[in-house]
């Protein structure tokens, strides 16, 4: 009778290990399902932004942002931006310089050009170019943004 009581109690420790390992295995390719839906929301986030960007770029007339209430109550404002950027260009000073790109890579390069005298600030501000660029961003605000004052 005890050899019947500790083989069931085995055979339940047994069926308990496989049923947390089927537990496991399910966690896992559940992880995974839900890696590729993120892969392919992501994917269609990127198309659905670009479509976006292409409607608001034809709106030529739109000059504030464009709010939109959502149903969770938050608000979606899609608003162009305009950035300045310094565009340094590494080919153009090497060939001044007359060596290969390769050789401006680190700051100690530059510093050791700029010790040898064959490098200047002029030479620098020479080959950069202050660049604006127009982005559009589309965020999410938890309440209505205010008007923009007219100028």
């Amino acid at each position: 009778m005890a050899e019947m009581t500790q083989e069931m109690s085995e055979e339940m420790t047994v069926e308990k290990a496989e049923r947390k390992k089927l537990e496991l295995e399910e966690k896992i390719l559940r992880y995974f399902q839900n890696k590729e839906i993120e892969k392919e929301r992501k994917e269609e986030n990127k198309v659905l932004f670009e479509e976006i960007e292409a409607f608001f770029e034809g709106m030529e007339d739109v000059e504030d942002d464009l709010v939109l209430a959502l149903p969770n109550g938050e608000y979606a404002i899609l608003a162009k931006k305009a950035y300045v950027k310094d565009v340094f260009d590494k080919d153009s000073l090497a060939n001044e310089l007359l060596i290969a790109k390769d050789e401006l890579k680190t700051p100690f390069d530059y510093s050791i050009l700029t010790s040898q005298g064959k490098l200047s600030p002029d030479m620098i501000s020479k080959h950069t170019t202050t660049e604006t660029i127009v982005k559009i961003r589309l965020s999410k605000r938890k309440t209505k943004p205010k008007k923009k004052k007219s100028e």
